[in-house]
């Protein structure tokens, strides 16, 4: 199984229609991936939907940590379609982890390039927890 960034399903047909040569960011609650250098720039990964591989990516640059007020309009400019505010990140990651989330939490910023649509991986699981 390779390291992974996984997408809620509502985001299936966002991550399917992303160009291959745009920059994208993942936020992910807290430091636990920023503190184990989990993802590493130029390494690749499964970009997930549901749990399901959607597509491959490239790691862009180092990861870093910081609170939500903290973030930079680039952030915010490389998320979902419907990520582009604070309220609104604080909304996706408070549903997400069922965690309380404030402007003050803190949270690691991952940025990644699409690799091409490859029909062949696409819908594959390989995540054995969701067997």
């Amino acid at each position: 199984m390779a390291k992974a960034i996984n997408w809620p399903r509502q985001y299936r047909d966002e991550v399917m229609e992303e160009p291959s040569d745009k920059r994208f960011a993942a936020f992910r609650l807290g430091r636990l991936y920023f503190d184990n250098h989990y993802w590493v720039a130029g390494e690749e990964v499964d970009i997930r939907v549901n749990h399901r591989i959607i597509r491959r990516a490239t790691i862009i640059g180092d990861m870093k940590c910081c609170s939500i007020e903290d973030l930079m309009p680039e952030d915010y400019e490389a998320q979902k379609s419907d990520l582009k505010t604070p309220e609104a990140v604080i909304s996706f990651l408070s549903s997400t982890y069922e965690k309380p989330v404030t402007p003050q939490t803190e949270v690691t910023v991952v940025y990644y390039q699409n690799h091409p649509l490859d029909p062949e991986i696409m819908d594959t699981q390989d995540d054995p927890h969701m067997a």
